[in-house]
């Protein structure tokens, strides 16, 4: 089965770059943006995405964060 290694983070450019920095604030990891950036649209229009449902969500901080260990533990995420 193919593997896509994530992206060195020497060679990503300045944006991507604080988009990494940012999720490993968050979560510790940069390696799901760091292997989605090899299409670096996607990973910037993700975290466009992402800052929306920040600014505009409805639940609070303590909420959401129960939803996502409770995702990372039903699929087996390992970080």
């Amino acid at each position: 089965m193919a593997r896509l290694e994530a992206v060195e983070k020497r060679e990503l450019d300045a944006e991507i770059t604080a988009i990494c920095e940012d999720a490993e604030r968050q979560t510790g990891t940069s390696m799901s943006t760091r292997t989605l950036a090899h299409h670096p649209g996607v990973v910037k229009a993700l975290a466009a995405f992402r800052r929306t449902l920040a600014v505009t969500a409805v639940l609070d901080a303590p909420l959401k964060e129960l939803v996502r260990l409770k995702i990372a533990r039903l699929n087996a995420c390992r970080y």
